[in-house]
């Protein structure tokens, strides 16, 4: 019986799937969740000085801060359900694979 990551490359190959870096979607995650806490104190910082010494403009950096380190953290959450999927849809056509009349004979 094939191993799942023989399915896999045939899956890959098959759909034409470029082959997901796990260790990037976690630096994804990590960077992104960096960036919102980074976005949350400098936020929280800024909260705390008098409103006369804040020009309003000053609240646009923690806002993006915060907003793209969400986006890029839910962009690694992403990449790892999409490599998770991919196993197991190559796991599932493995045992069918296996179980068909054709695969007996």
């Amino acid at each position: 019986m094939p191993s799942i990551s023989d399915d896999l490359a045939k899956l890959h190959a098959d759909l034409n799937h470029r082959w997901l870096n796990p260790w990037w979607a976690k630096v994804e995650i990590v960077l992104g969740l960096s960036g919102v806490g980074l976005g949350l104190i400098a936020t929280a910082i800024l909260a705390t000085r008098p409103e006369s010494e804040v020009p309003p403009w000053t609240w646009l950096g923690p806002l993006l801060l915060f907003v793209l380190g969400g986006y890029l953290a839910l962009a690694g959450h992403r990449s790892h359900l999409y490599q998770s999927n991919n196993r197991l849809a190559a796991y599932l056509a493995g045992l069918i694979r296996s179980s068909s009349p054709e695969s007996r004979s």
